[in-house]
């Protein structure tokens, strides 16, 4: 699809969706309820029914008070940052703006933040219920909505100190005849503001700023009514409950390397999600392949072309999952399996739930899933009066490397009902909630030996099994028993903190994967040829090998010389391609290219063998 037309779709996308999301709370259906708490959610409806009829029933038990839940649901995870970043933006610049009116000096403030501008009952969403806790963090960081506006409204050419650089920043970046901005600091009222100015708002230009190669500071005159600032936004905001009640609830904030929560409660888990293996059992004894217990069990050569992808640049879940991969198993060795899948793949797919769909029609054999997802379609698939464990989809976390992560509630700044929301958060972390997650439904049979929790009440889900883990220790110190799934994430979490390579993920494997695939299935299939092959000449082995396995070279702004893509230069590449869009458009092209000849060269390799 064209990139005009993507960024047609997207922008459609958010004109049809933040109205939806800024429309009023509909006026509860239900006779004599006073309140709609109104919840944005990427969860599925069976997650949205149970918690709806669960927590009214506990609220009107609880504080004598009717509730009803107003869902939006406009889309994935991505689309709801979408739309909340730009529900946040628009809000902040009005007030900005009105701001810069009344009280100019108050815009160059390094201490401004519209945190405290947002006014209380002033939007219409009041929680986001559901996704990871990376995408929870982006909702807390201040950066993700950060506004750049004027810092100096009307201001004209003034005298001012610059500098000094930023640590990441060189000189020859910052002369680069290509940037037509610089982002520089000056001091304002003792404290350090950061300013983005264009290049001819600074008198003498390039010039003056080559005054940096001498000097820590320089001084120049700037037009500083083009000089804009960040004004930072959170768009979540602390729950705000006694630190002694998060520690009833969760004991040790960890699970693996892992929090269960924000310290400083802009999100709160909820539930906790797996990322590993879905499979195929019956598909799997055809080919006469074990069931995978491990993540390199997706490389087994006898699962060419039965293994299932999605996208991690359209997935954030798989993204999640090959992140936890590279940091278990490390730069090496970690890529080196993420292509071995990827060189099995039968095709990816664009979002998380469809690989395990694919999986239980027999399309695949196997491929990456995150649990609900993978135990969800088990549950899916079952025959009447058929026991879970006899589904004919599989589901595992290869334990010690299984990446558990945290699936958050954060409230959200500004929403009409800031204390029906702490009373979502409350009610989610009760048994009574926390059963929802994981317990027989009580429409099954089963049911008959849930726990009864306070007040006599059955606990367990009404209608639908939900299939997700508890969050919190005590419900698998208590009721491990009753749970449908009996694995316990707090034994199987890996402790690896994870490596900071995930940004690299989807410029990657779009490059040594996904954009040039016929080809690397192709090179891979050569290459376990040539590995079975004893006649096969071992130097020509030995460079398909190295070809298949290979890093691109990349030439870094503000140096000469090219560097091959590793561990110790992602931290620097990260922050350009941040920094310039356009340079890491570049590098996909280069390294698609670079990864195509190589896997032409290893099909002539396996060719020239052939003929021989």
């Amino acid at each position: 699809m064209p990139l005009s037309r993507v960024a047609i779709l997207v922008a459609l996308a958010l004109i049809l969706g933040v109205p939806f999301l800024l429309r009023p709370a509909r006026t509860a259906e239900v006779q004599g309820v006073a309140d709609s708490l109104v919840i944005v959610t990427p969860h599925v409806p069976q997650i949205r029914s149970e918690f709806e009829r669960a927590f009214s029933a506990w609220h009107r038990r609880v504080y004598d008070r009717d509730v009803a839940i107003d869902w939006r649901v406009p889309g994935g995870t991505s689309e709801i940052l979408a739309q909340l970043q730009a529900v946040y933006s628009s809000t902040g610049r009005r007030i900005l703006a009105e701001l810069a009116e009344k009280d100019p000096q108050r815009m160059s403030d390094p201490d401004l933040t519209l945190d405290t501008l947002i006014p209380e009952r002033s939007l219409t969403l009041d929680l986001m219920f559901g996704g990871g806790s990376y995408d929870h963090g982006r909702v807390k960081n201040p950066r993700t909505v950060g506004i750049w506006t004027s810092a100096f409204p009307g201001g004209g050419p003034e005298p001012v100190v610059l500098g000094p650089m930023a640590k990441d920043e060189t000189l020859e970046q910052l002369l680069d005849v290509s940037r037509k901005e610089v982002t520089l600091r000056t001091q304002v009222r003792g404290k350090t503001l950061v300013l983005r100015l264009p290049m001819t708002a600074i008198s003498g230009g390039r010039e003056t700023l080559r005054g940096f190669g001498a000097a820590e500071t320089i001084a120049a005159t700037v037009e500083l009514g083009a000089a804009l600032r960040e004004v930072p936004l959170s768009m979540s905001e602390p729950a705000g409950f006694a630190q002694e009640r998060m520690d009833a609830w969760f004991g040790e904030n960890a699970v693996g390397a892992q929090q269960l929560y924000d310290p400083e409660q802009y999100w709160i888990g909820t539930a906790l999600s797996g990322f590993g293996i879905v499979y195929n059992k019956e598909v799997l004894a055809r080919l006469g392949v074990p069931a995978p217990t491990r993540f390199d069990d997706l490389a087994d050569p006898r699962l060419y072309g039965m293994v299932i992808l999605a996208d991690p640049r359209q997935s954030g879940s798989v993204a999640t999952t090959l992140d936890s991969i590279l940091s278990n198993y490390g730069w090496e060795r970690g890529w080196g399996l993420i292509r071995e899948m990827c060189g099995n793949s039968r095709i990816y797919t664009n979002s998380a739930p469809k690989p395990p769909i694919d999986v239980s029609q027999g399309e695949a054999a196997a491929g990456l899933a995150i649990d609900f997802y993978g135990r969800g379609q088990a549950q899916a698939v079952l025959a009447p009066g058929q026991r879970p464990e006899d589904s004919r989809v599989g589901y595992v976390d290869p334990a010690g490397a299984t990446y558990i992560d945290a699936d958050p509630v954060s409230i959200l700044r500004g929403g009409p009902h800031p204390e029906l929301a702490r009373h979502f958060v409350e009610f989610c972390l009760t048994d009574e909630g926390q059963a929802l997650w994981q317990f027989p439904a009580k429409t099954d049979p089963r049911s008959a030996e849930n726990p009864v929790g306070e007040g006599g009440i059955v606990l367990g889900p009404a209608q639908y099994e939900l299939r997700r883990m508890p969050v919190r220790r005590a419900m698998y110190e208590r009721y491990l028993g009753a749970f449908i799934d009996k694995a316990n994430p707090f034994e199987i979490a890996s402790k690896t903190k994870t490596a900071g390579w995930r940004g690299m993920l989807g410029v990657m494997m779009g490059a040594f994967a996904i954009d040039n695939a016929h080809l690397q299935r192709e090179a891979w299939a050569a290459l376990v040829e040539a590995r079975a092959d004893s006649s096969f000449p071992g130097a020509s082995r030995e460079e398909m090998e190295r070809l298949y396995y290979a890093f691109p070279p990349v030439t870094l702004p503000g140096t000469t010389e090219a560097v091959v893509v590793g561990p110790g230069v992602v931290k620097a590449l990260l922050d350009a391609w941040k920094k310039n869009p356009a340079f890491q458009s570049q590098c996909e092209i280069d390294f698609t290219r670079f990864y195509r000849a190589g896997y032409q060269r290893m099909l002539e390799i396996a060719a020239a063998h052939a003929l021989d």
